[in-house]
């Protein structure tokens, strides 16, 4: 039997990342049904905070935790303000001007890059987590998280935009785990 994705159901705890390797990581996502209740939208989005809380990210996308939606978070480091929950977002436009830059993800832990081309200015229309519709322009840092997450929607890693693998860097476990300990001390989840 077929699941649709509506009738989604969520029995863990909370959601976890997949990792690299994971079919779902390289599947093109479906938008989310016009018709999905409120409460189970809620619920995905506040299991998606908590797990983006919890590991110390940026941003995550609703297929690096099994569920085949576009959605994404995305914020600014060390912010004080929310994420950005964006629902069925659509790339309008990317500036010609772009950047190489540092990258890790969720799904490939342990490795970086410094070299990760994106647009250093982006326009987005997605609609909010009450539903409304919202226009975005984004720029440097938080247009780079919200397209790396983006591209998550289409299936693609961040690792697929370097020039080459040797572009990859091996991150340090302690350095991974002071970010992330340094990240969970300095933010609250938001309410929904």
């Amino acid at each position: 039997m077929t699941e649709r994705p509506d009738q989604l159901h969520i029995v863990t705890a909370s959601l976890e990342t997949a990792a690299i390797g994971a079919s779902c990581l390289r599947q093109k996502a479906i938008d989310v049904p016009a018709d999905v209740s409120a409460a189970l939208l809620r619920h995905v989005i506040a299991q998606m905070l908590f797990c983006l809380y919890h590991a110390g990210g940026v941003g995550l996308a609703a297929p690096q935790v099994g569920i085949n939606w576009r959605l994404v978070l995305a914020m600014e480091r060390g912010s004080e303000q929310p994420p950005l929950v964006l629902i069925n977002p659509r790339l309008l436009d990317c500036s010609d001007e772009t950047a190489d830059g540092r990258e890790g993800c969720l799904s490939l832990p342990g490795y970086v890059s410094q070299k990760v081309p994106r647009s250093t200015l982006i326009k987005i229309e997605a609609l909010n987590q009450h539903l409304l519709p919202v226009q975005i322009e984004a720029r440097d840092f938080v247009a780079r998280v919200i397209q790396h997450e983006y591209d998550h929607l289409d299936g693609i890693l961040y690792i697929d935009r370097l020039r080459t693998l040797a572009d990859l860097e091996r991150q340090d476990a302690a350095v991974r785990a002071a970010n992330a300990a340094d990240q969970l001390f300095t933010m609250e989840a938001p309410p929904l």
